[in-house]
């Protein structure tokens, strides 16, 4: 080694310590000041708080009817008061509507073709009344989920109350946690405008229609074992209005799920306890709201395996096989959502 060669690497040690620490302060500054921090911090608390109490009183299996709840809180983002409050009350008669379906027809313990009609009926609901009223995110995804997700738990010969109570408060402590925030004046005199369009709304609603039908009619032939993971898959890329975004949005999706399952197999192995996974539900959900508009794929790795614990809390019958169902079940779907979507819809639909 030359000379003066080992006091040169030395010296520079501080050096680039002193660049690691200045990008550490900037990532950190960037992720304090991240538009996206706020958002995820209402959902998180719109969870977490009724979550908490939950698992205070023993109820880790409620907690799947609190996720759907707090994804109210997701509806909350715009920057005018009363603008939030209007379209988080808009997505919470969806939630609750479709969610409340699912709780009163479970006992009925629905599939297949049953199943198929009711998730038909809330997608074509739901993305009429997102695209009349403009509420982000689009589509029709989570009124969808909560209808096939809730409709499916196994439950006793009557529907679950005390999910339903769940549901409910936590519905409405998240739009109560969107208004108990400081809203600038100055965002509140630039009032957005949303276009009515009705041919392209009616034809989304027509996508949506078909697509989820094929999507459910393939699952119900090849005799899917989780039929609502299909159907919520096929609803993904719908959200997107135009072929390379779908098909973006679904390889995301994919993406996104098969790494969630990865990160669901390394809790397993930790065979985390009961409260243990409850805590870890609560905590996924921050991730994923604060992941969710940026980069759509991460947040699902998160979204994923909260998803399918919180089934599993809800129903511990439920094994490892669980895990792969859900996975195919969801990349059928999605293949089938572009695929049908790009035969259906040639054209952009303007949202």
């Amino acid at each position: 080694m030359p000379a003066g060669k080992p006091a040169d690497v030395f010296a520079a040690i501080p050096k680039v310590k002193s660049k690691m620490a200045s990008l550490v302060d900037w990532q950190l500054f960037l992720i304090a000041h991240s538009p996206e921090i706020r958002p995820a911090l209402r959902v998180g608390l719109g969870l977490g708080i009724p979550g908490s109490l939950l698992l205070l009183m023993g109820r880790v299996d409620l907690l799947a009817y609190a996720v759907f709840g707090s994804i109210v809180g997701m509806y909350g983002r715009d920057p005018h008061r009363w603008q939030r409050l209007k379209n988080q009350l808009i997505a919470m008669a969806l939630m609750l509507g479709a969610g409340i379906c699912g709780i009163v027809v479970a006992p009925m313990a629905i599939h297949g073709w049953r199943l198929l009609a009711g998730a038909m009926f809330w997608a074509a609901f739901s993305s009429l009344v997102a695209d009349r009223f403009g509420i982000k995110p689009g589509g029709a995804f989570f009124p969808l989920f909560a209808f096939g997700a809730l409709g499916t738990l196994p439950v006793k010969d009557l529907p679950a109350v005390d999910g339903l109570m769940a549901f409910v408060v936590t519905a409405l402590f998240s739009v109560l946690l969107g208004q108990a925030t400081r809203f600038d004046r100055a965002a509140q005199r630039l009032v957005a405008v949303h276009d009515i369009y009705w041919p392209g709304i009616l034809r989304r609603v027509r996508t949506y229609l078909i697509v989820i039908f094929l999507a459910g009619a393939l699952g119900i032939f090849l005799q899917v074992e989780h039929l609502q993971w299909t159907l919520a898959g096929a609803a993904v890329p719908l959200a997107v209005g135009n072929a390379r975004g779908r098909l973006q949005r679904g390889a995301n999706r994919i993406a996104g799920t098969l790494a969630g399952i990865v990160v669901l197999m390394g809790i397993s192995y930790l065979q985390p306890n009961e409260v243990a996974t409850g805590c870890l539900i609560i905590g996924l959900m921050f991730p994923t709201e604060a992941y969710m508009v940026r980069n759509y794929g991460l947040a699902l790795s998160f979204f994923t395996p909260l998803v399918i614990l919180m089934l599993q809390a809800a129903n511990p019958s439920a094994g490892s096989q669980m895990l792969w169902d859900c996975a195919m079940g969801n990349l059928l779907g999605v293949v089938v959502g572009i695929l049908a979507a790009a035969i259906v819809e040639r054209r952009p639909v303007v949202a």
